[in-house]
């Protein structure tokens, strides 16, 4: 499957109010580096180039050094690329979070009924009870990861407390099992997520969310990761050992998208 960017997955957070449909570690260390050579890609170094794309003035100079030495190494975890691309703690914490909530997801979309709940979101779509429990597990991940202001979903589009903080933290906007209606069918379906600073989900666009991704739950799970201060986008893939790094891209968007 070819990895789309979550960064250019935004539904609209300034054309819907709130912003419920943007969209866009539990990690072991683990380098299996003595069985490969974990810095290598189709025979290239992966390391980002960013020598012609200027870093925004506002940038700090301590993200400017974490965007220009992150690299993704094949073997990461999640927890050690995330280290080296952000200096951003809060947000580190979040993302991992977010990780270990489509860990979840991946088994119970294997598992769980797909059956209605005579119950349809504000959108007319109908609620099913898959989309209900995903919806459940994502927002109990961002109350514990205890940097979430305010989130929302398209299951429940009203501004949810979370209780993080309005200074450093963020606040979340998810689709949490965009496809839902076809897993009967065994399709690939997944999670789309947007994160803005602070504690605004309204009057706010794609171009100010701080980091954007989507977890695909198909014969493989895999969580893709866009950050706003380090180029490309990032693959994770779900393995017994976690969320293991096996592909970059600085492409952004497909041509046909």
């Amino acid at each position: 499957m070819e990895t789309v960017a979550a960064a250019g997955y935004a539904r609209g957070a300034a054309t819907r109010s709130p912003a419920c449909c943007a969209a866009m570690s539990f990690s072991q260390s683990y380098r299996a580096k003595a069985a490969r050579p974990p810095t290598t890609f189709y025979g290239e170094s992966l390391r980002v180039n960013t020598g012609r794309s200027a870093l925004p003035a506002r940038q700090s100079r301590a993200a400017s050094r974490a965007a220009l030495s992150a690299r993704c190494e094949i073997g990461d975890s999640l927890e050690e690329f995330l280290t080296k691309a952000t200096p951003d703690k809060n947000l580190i914490r979040l993302l991992i979070c977010m990780g270990e909530a489509m860990r979840t997801i991946s088994f119970k979309v294997r598992t769980a009924s797909c059956g209605g709940t005579a119950c349809v979101n504000s959108f007319g779509d109908e609620q099913l009870a898959v989309d209900m429990l995903a919806d459940k597990l994502l927002f109990e991940a961002l109350e514990y990861s205890h940097v979430c202001k305010y989130a929302c979903s398209e299951e429940v589009p009203e501004l949810q407390d979370m209780g993080g903080p309005v200074d450093g933290g963020f606040s979340v906007a998810f689709d949490p099992l965009d496809g839902s209606s076809i897993v009967d069918t065994n399709f690939t379906v997944g999670t789309i997520f947007g994160v803005w600073p602070g504690d605004k989900l309204t009057g706010v666009t794609g171009g100010d969310q701080v980091a954007a991704a989507m977890g695909i739950y198909g014969p493989r799970t895999t969580y893709i990761i866009a950050l706003k201060d380090c180029p490309g986008t990032h693959e994770f893939l779900l393995l017994d050992e976690g969320l293991l790094a096996r592909r970059f891209r600085l492409q952004l968007l497909e041509p046909a998208n």
